[in-house]
This record gives C-alpha cells, sequence and structure tokens, in this order.
C-alpha cells in the first residue's frame, strides 16, 4: 500500500469509525451508553467502548473478515449491537443490520440479496438465523453474542479474547465508501437496500446535533430498534457530542417512565403509539421529570390534543422529525408550535440546515408555495443509491432531486405539509383521496386509537375508501357513530365506504402500517 495515501487518508478522511477513536480522547471516562443486561443497569465509557469495538475489529481480521465484504446484524439495542456496528465502520466492512422481526422469506431476501459474508447475532434470533441462513453459499462465518456460540462458528466473547485493542490504521476509506447498507420497510413491495455512506452519515450526525440542539453532557433515551436508520440517525448525533445514550431493548411504558425520571434524561424520541402509551400510564403526572426539555416523535403525526398533553405532561417542547431511509433519514423538522397557515395537518416543517427541499410537478418543474407536488430532497446525506438496483436508483434522483415518492405542498409560512404518500393515494370516483387525512379525522374520535385508510377496487367509483382501526372501547355497533363522526370532519367522496374493527394491523418493525397488505386482505370486499 502507498503510504503516503494511506498517511493523507488517514489525516483528512470522513469515516464513521474514526467518530469513537475521536470521542474516547477527549471524553474517554465519559459513559457512552447504558443498557439493562438481564434487567441488570450497565454503564459503558467511551474507553471501553472503543477498546472492545477494536478487539472485536481484530478477531473479525483474524478470521478471514475483509475491507468491502458484508456482515449482518441481529440484535435487540445493547453494547454489543453497538461493538459490531463500530468494528463494521473502522474496519470498511459494510454492516447490514436485520429487521428481525420479519419473516424468515424476507430475511433470508436480505441475506441472499446483499450477499452478506458474517452473520452476528443474539442468541434468541439462533433459530431465525439458522433458518434463513441454510444453503446460503455467501456466508463463511457466523458468530453468536456472548459467551456460547451455540451452533454458530465463534462465540463473540471468543473473537475478543486477547485481541489487540489497538486501533485500525491500516486501510483507506473514502468517504463515499458505504458504511452500512439498510432494507427500507417494504410497505408497498420488496424492501430496496439502501447504500449510505461514511460521508453521508457523518454529515446526518452533525445535523443531527445540530438540530437537537445537544451538547456533550445530553443524555438521550432511546428504545427505537438500532436496525433501522431511525434510531441510528439519534445515537450518532450524541456519540458525536460526548453525550451518553440510555439504551432499551424492549418498550415498556413503566420501564421507560422509571428510566426518564431515574436517567435524569433530557432528550427522546418516541414513535406517537409510544407516547400515547406513555401518557396513558397511571400516576403519570405524578412522576418528576424535571431534566427532560425536548421530546421527539416520528414515523407519524400526532394531533394537537395529544400534543399538548405530552407538553403538560413532561414538561418538554415537542419537535416532529421526517425523512426516510435514503436520507439517513431526518430531512425536515416541525418545530414545536411554529405558525402554519393552516391550522391542522400533518406539517414536517422546514428542511434541516444541512438539506435542501422543494414540491415539483412530474416534469421536474419546482412548483409555487401552495400547488401540491412531489417532495424532493437535496444533501450530502443522501445515499449512495440502491443496491443492485440502477433503475430504481436513477429514477429516485431525476431532475437533479432525491424523489421520496411523498406528496405535499409548502404553505405560505415555509413549512411543508404532508398529504400522502404516492402509491396511497385512494383514487375514488374522479377525487384524490388522502389516505393521512382521512386517519386523522378518524383519530379524532374517542376511543379510535389507531386508523388506517387505503382503497380497494369498487365496480362504480374506480376505488372505494376502506378503514381500518384498532379500539378498546368500540365495536361493529359503534360504526354509524364512526361513520357519522366521518361525514362531520371530512367532504362526501372522502368518507370510508366500509369500516372494519381490527385486533391489530400489520406494521414493519418501525411501526408503518403495510397498507398492501390490507389492500389485498379486503380486495374482494365490494365484489363480494
Amino acid at each position: 500500500m502507498n503510504n503516503h495515501a494511506l498517511n493523507r487518508n488517514l489525516i483528512e478522511r470522513v469515516a464513521l469509525g474514526d467518530l469513537l477513536r475521536k470521542r474516547s480522547r477527549d471524553s474517554g471516562e465519559q459513559p457512552a451508553i447504558v443498557d439493562f443486561p438481564a434487567g441488570e443497569r450497565r454503564a459503558t465509557s467511551y474507553n471501553e467502548l472503543n477498546k472492545r469495538v477494536n478487539q472485536l475489529a481484530h478477531g473479525l481480521i483474524a478470521k478471514g473478515v475483509k475491507q468491502g465484504d458484508k456482515l449482518a446484524l441481529f440484535s435487540t439495542n445493547q453494547r454489543d449491537m453497538l461493538t459490531v456496528y463500530f468494528a463494521c465502520y473502522k474496519l470498511g466492512v459494510i454492516a447490514v443490520p436485520i429487521n428481525f422481526m420479519q419473516g424468515v422469506d424476507d430475511v433470508r431476501y436480505n441475506l441472499e440479496h446483499s450477499e452478506t459474508s458474517a452473520v452476528v447475532y443474539e442468541a434468541m434470533f439462533a433459530e431465525l438465523v439458522h433458518a434463513s441462513t441454510e444453503g446460503n453459499p455467501h456466508i463463511k462465518l457466523t458468530v453468536q453474542m456472548g459467551n456460547t456460540k451455540g451452533k454458530s462458528d465463534y462465540s463473540l466473547e471468543a473473537l475478543l479474547d486477547n485481541q489487540s485493542e489497538q486501533e485500525i490504521n491500516d486501510r483507506i476509506i473514502e468517504d463515499r465508501d458505504t458504511a452500512h447498507m439498510i432494507y427500507t420497510s417494504g410497505t408497498t413491495s420488496r424492501p430496496k437496500a439502501v447504500e449510505s455512506s461514511h460521508l453521508a452519515l457523518t454529515i446526518a450526525a452533525l445535523t443531527g446535533a445540530i438540530e437537537l440542539e445537544l451538547n456533550r453532557y445530553n443524555r438521550m433515551l432511546l428504545v427505537l430498534p438500532l436496525f433501522h436508520c431511525a434510531a441510528l440517525s439519534v445515537l450518532h448525533p450524541v456519540m458525536m457530542r460526548g453525550g451518553c445514550t440510555v439504551l432499551h431493548a424492549a418498550f415498556d411504558p413503566n420501564i421507560i417512565l422509571d428510566s426518564l425520571e431515574q436517567e435524569k434524561i433530557e432528550t427522546a424520541v418516541f414513535m406517537p403509539m409510544m407516547w400515547h402509551a406513555l401518557l396513558a400510564t397511571p400516576n403519570v403526572e405524578q412522576r418528576d421529570f424535571k431534566h427532560f426539555k425536548l421530546g421527539v416523535y416520528s414515523m407519524a403525526a400526532m394531533n394537537s390534543k395529544s400534543l399538548e398533553k405530552v407538553r403538560k405532561t413532561f414538561g418538554c417542547v415537542m419537535h416532529l422529525g421526517s425523512g426516510q431511509t435514503e436520507f439517513a433519514p431526518v430531512a425536515c423538522m416541525y418545530r414545536d408550535k411554529t405558525p402554519t397557515e393552516f391550522s391542522e395537518g400533518n406539517y414536517w416543517g422546514e428542511p434541516v440546515c444541512t438539506g435542501e427541499q422543494a414540491i415539483i410537478d412530474k416534469q421536474g418543474n419546482e412548483l409555487p408555495n401552495g400547488e401540491a407536488g412531489e417532495i424532493v430532497w437535496r444533501g450530502p446525506q443522501v445515499m449512495s443509491g440502491y443496491y443492485k438496483n440502477e433503475q430504481a436508483t436513477a429514477e429516485a434522483g431525476k431532475f437533479g432531486w432525491h424523489h421520496t415518492g411523498d406528496i405535499g405542498l409548502i404553505d405560505n409560512q415555509g413549512q411543508l405539509l404532508f398529504i400522502d404518500r404516492i402509491k396511497d393515494t385512494i383514487k375514488s370516483g374522479g377525487e384524490n383521496v388522502s389516505s393521512q387525512k382521512v386517519e386523522q379525522a378518524l383519530e379524532l374520535l374517542e376511543g379510535i386509537e389507531r386508523a388506517a385508510a387505503f382503497g380497494v377496487s369498487h365496480p362504480h367509483w374506480g376505488e372505494a375508501v376502506c378503514a381500518c382501526i384498532i379500539s378498546a372501547t368500540l365495536n361493529e355497533s359503534d360504526i354509524p357513530q364512526i361513520e357519522a363522526h366521518c361525514k362531520a370532519q371530512l367532504g362526501q367522496f372522502e368518507v370510508p365506504k366500509a369500516i372494519f374493527i381490527c385486533e391489530a394491523l400489520p406494521v414493519t418493525g418501525t411501526g408503518k402500517v403495510r397498507k398492501v397488505e390490507l389492500r389485498e386482505q379486503y380486495k374482494r370486499v365490494f365484489s363480494d
């Protein structure tokens, strides 16, 4: 290797793995993470985490893992998930975090499509891993986390044992090399593999630190799954500043509330359903949240009544972060109580400081404020592309913008209003119906916990608006009341022509409704 080229690269590069080395230098004794193995609290400093990452990196090298290889990761939120991530980042190995909530067929697709050659997994996922890797010729190494190897080749602790704690300084990592590859949630089709570079993820981390106004003493609670980009977009900014992330492997409202108090948490990101569950916990108003400053919600909208209750209960401001995996993922934020042209609606706000957003028509022309079209973004945190899918990559980058597949408008206050996914817009009787608008109207009715609106084939209307709702208090006899509520809230063409009360909705690992499954399930409801 050319020593001059290596030296220049080490001096000037943007490589996500270097982030941990930097924090071990300037914040070494500060806690990087707190997690709870077997329910016991464990704090790990930046120094301790960095040494463990280096040991694993050397252990992977010893077992033949090379720069550019793909390594799949199955884990809940815990210390060694970060250990594996950062070992990959330092080695120039491409991490492929796997959504373990998928079925075996989808997991097998992820592993085969990505050409993963190494797999590291938590013991609880052993059955899923072995079922999805059987017969896969690409996989050369399997590692089970902990002290026992089970059916894998090695245990993680055996891989670390007696390995050097020295930094990995023998490889060139270019800014636009792929750091990790995350499969999209696949709400409409087979998931696509989004390649995110070291530069994109570093810019996203800096952006998050700025937008959330983090400092080196910030304490962030994280329960969103770390196999998803939303959780990484919280973790990386906190580490960028040298703060502490408190990791929880599962969402239990009482445990989360205890942690918010006891760990003196300042910032947390939850999905709306999680905020609602916290608010519904008995005696939540009597708890002490004096350290809590900022709440963030994502993945879906929250109505004004719920937001006000969160503000009052937790004594915090509430921002909405929006984006997608392809943008690492936060592209815009709606800041609490920012003036908007319309009083209600799913506002996504303004672009983050490193990004740019616009509304365009089908010919790529930028539309003026108030006109609806496709939401598009630009910025250095955008994906490098979809792995093995040049056509989809080219489509996503037409006209010099990243295309979201979402419909919205920018109002006369400069705030982005999300209207619907292009594929979720319902075309009924010649009118376009926003599924989001229907859902928001339904969720205003007392007793409806969640709603999903979608279109199915209809002999007269082309498509008919349908809705599935989840409710602990409403039943089939209440459907006329629900319909009357919709008629008072919506235009005639927007009112659902069929409403179904369900025990659960099909969702992705991050809580997005898989409407493709609902459309398939109810596709014959009118023809029958």
